[in-house]
């Protein structure tokens, strides 16, 4: 029981950790756009907007980024034994895992819904930096998953 606490905590600061972070990419993405308007945002004005994302993106961001993480390491520890022969350093499996879940999240809202309904996601950069989030959040659960494991392939 002990073990699956550990899993679960280990997941929820993963998927947590994403969510900031996609959050605070997509708050930049969107304040960069109006700035290019010719709109000026103060320093102030980005913080309280980044905060105010935060916590008005949780309650439907927030699960789905954190299904979207849940599917792409449960694929990753399902294939883990035949990936690890395969491509030896586990090290880039979990942020791959992460980062192709969330990558996978923003194509299947397309079609689904008809519109991107993420605005940082309508350009290739901000695809990028949202996959980066979901690698980050992969790396943090590979990082808390294996530990020692994980730092000795590294090296």
């Amino acid at each position: 029981m002990q073990r699956f606490f550990t899993l679960v905590g280990h997941f929820f600061a993963a998927s947590l950790l994403t969510f900031i972070c996609a959050s605070m990419v997509h708050s930049q993405f969107v304040l960069h756009g109006l700035s290019d308007l010719g709109i000026v945002i103060s320093w102030s004005d980005r913080l309280r907007m980044t905060w105010q994302d935060l916590q008005g993106l949780f309650p439907t961001l927030g699960p789905i980024i954190s299904l979207s993480l849940f599917l792409g390491l449960l694929a990753l520890t399902l294939l883990k034994k035949w990936l690890v022969t395969l491509y030896s350093p586990l090290k880039l499996l979990y942020p791959l895992a992460g980062a192709s879940a969330v990558g996978l999240m923003l194509i299947a809202m397309q079609p689904i819904m008809n519109i991107t309904l993420i605005a940082s996601a309508r350009s290739h950069a901000g695809i990028l930096a949202l996959c980066l989030c979901g690698a980050i959040g992969g790396w943090v659960f590979g990082r808390l998953r294996c530990g020692q494991t994980l730092l000795k392939a590294e090296a």
